[in-house]
């Protein structure tokens, strides 16, 4: 079943004072075991409960980086014997992000 259907269902569920646990019994016996879990069916309550009864997706995607390219290539560029521990210090970030950004900007080998 589509989400945006049984989204619907959560929604009516609720309004009939229906329990977490219910719901999900419910839909899982009428659409399927595995259609939903109390943990999405909570979720979705919570929402409800907290006056917001929007059933569309809200747009997700990754968080903003904090690590301006620009800026890296530049602090690379002034002192290119620091290791990825130290710009993972400089930019506050995990030395994995640094990584990251070193490949998108070329890396240390074409910045030296």
């Amino acid at each position: 079943m589509e989400k945006s259907k049984i989204r619907v269902i959560y929604e009516y569920e609720f309004r009939r004072g229906t329990t977490v646990s219910e719901t999900a019994r419910n839909i899982n016996a009428v659409f399927g075991e595995g259609s939903t879990t109390k943990a999405t069916v909570g979720n979705w309550f919570k929402n409800f409960r907290d006056g917001d009864f929007s059933l569309a997706n809200e747009p997700r995607g990754r968080p903003k980086t904090k690590v301006d390219n620009d800026h890296l290539r530049a602090v690379v560029e002034s002192d290119p014997s620091q290791s990825t521990r130290e710009l993972a210090s400089i930019f506050n970030v995990s030395i994995l992000t640094i990584l990251v950004h070193l490949a998108a900007i070329g890396g240390l080998d074409d910045l030296v």
